[in-house]
């Protein structure tokens, strides 16, 4: 999201949301378990 110069994964279905409206939850899982990833290799590094 940061490199889609978004604040957050609401910001990011807000715009782009319409492209899949019916796979929203399943967009927004994969942005939540991405997110969670990255900030976890960035708090091990």
């Amino acid at each position: 999201m940061l490199m889609l110069g978004h604040a957050d994964a609401a910001m990011t279905l807000n715009i782009y949301g319409h492209l899949f409206p019916d796979r929203l939850d399943e967009v927004a899982d994969t942005l939540d378990v991405r997110r969670l990833a990255a900030l976890a290799e960035r708090s091990a590094a």
